[in-house]
């Protein structure tokens, strides 16, 4: 029989990506400080649970900001950039797909050679490079993060598409004289949305680890404003004398990729025709 209820660690991994969730869209009324507030009386204070001062319940960084709003501000701008390129990958990769599948021939043959070209890359090598050369700013970031995947789309996008374009229906409608266009928009793109949805939650993660990546090593976002990447990068001179700076960061990059992934995993088993009579 179909499960109707998820196994308790994919039910924890839901909670805490709302926990995420609801602390990225009210940053302002949660965080108890400014991100960007300084005290250097307060500098190096410890969590509250470790004797540190009260309102300050993880403590302070070197310039005496709050840890713990850094941390619910800088998860909602992980979060942004991450959905700004997994929606950017997903619709380039998704419509070069649809574009091979469609024309075939020299096309098809371009854009999978563009496929393979792109798995094949180190892609932070070349998003390092790009951004030490160009400068770095938030549109670029987030162009390159988009870019990042596309043809995992490309060839999921591509592949549902012949396998559609073989299926009686889709003839059909051809042969009624309905415009290609109508064809994909009203009828193979509602097919195949569930499979591009489980492969949004797979490559997530990776979305938000190529941020905190590029972040980390100075390249992604900058000071004043701030990402789990950037504090983490921040808190790696303090790890022996005030380890608090950075740890809260590196457990909340680690919860929740992994509770993208479980998530993402749970759903491609629900979803799969070929797992439904062997999940009871």
């Amino acid at each position: 029989m179909w499960k109707t209820r998820p196994p308790v660690v994919i039910g924890l991994s839901i909670i805490w990506l709302v926990v995420v969730l609801i602390a990225a869209l009210f940053a302002e009324v949660l965080a108890p400080h400014g991100y960007a507030d300084q005290s250097l009386l307060k500098r190096l204070q410890p969590p509250a649970f470790l004797g540190g001062l009260p309102d300050y319940l993880l403590g302070t960084d070197g310039l005496g900001r709050d840890v713990l709003s850094r941390v619910i501000y800088a998860m909602r701008t992980s979060i942004v950039i991450a959905v700004m390129g997994t929606v950017i990958s997903a619709s380039v990769g998704t419509a070069l797909g649809i574009i091979a599948a469609h024309f075939r021939g020299w096309v098809d043959d371009l854009i999978m050679m563009l496929v393979d070209f792109q798995a094949a890359i180190p892609f932070l090598i070349v998003a390092l490079a790009v951004l030490a050369f160009f400068g770095n700013n938030f549109v670029l970031l987030v162009v390159l993060i988009g870019l990042f995947g596309w043809d995992g789309y490309a060839r999921i996008a591509r592949g549902l598409v012949l396998s559609t374009n073989g299926q009686g229906y889709a003839f059909a409608i051809r042969t009624l004289g309905v415009h290609p266009a109508r064809v994909y928009f009203r009828h193979v793109l509602p097919n195949m949305l569930s499979i591009i949805m489980v492969q949004i939650t797979l490559n997530f993660p990776e979305i938000i680890l190529l941020e905190t990546s590029l972040s980390f090593l100075g390249l992604g976002v900058q000071p004043p404003g701030t990402s789990l990447g950037l504090l983490l990068g921040e808190g790696r001179n303090y790890l022996a004398t005030a380890w608090w700076i950075g740890i809260p960061a590196g457990v909340v990059i680690f919860l929740t990729t992994l509770a993208i992934s479980l998530v993402g995993d749970w759903l491609r088993d629900m979803l799969d025709p070929n797992l439904k009579g062997e999940i009871a």
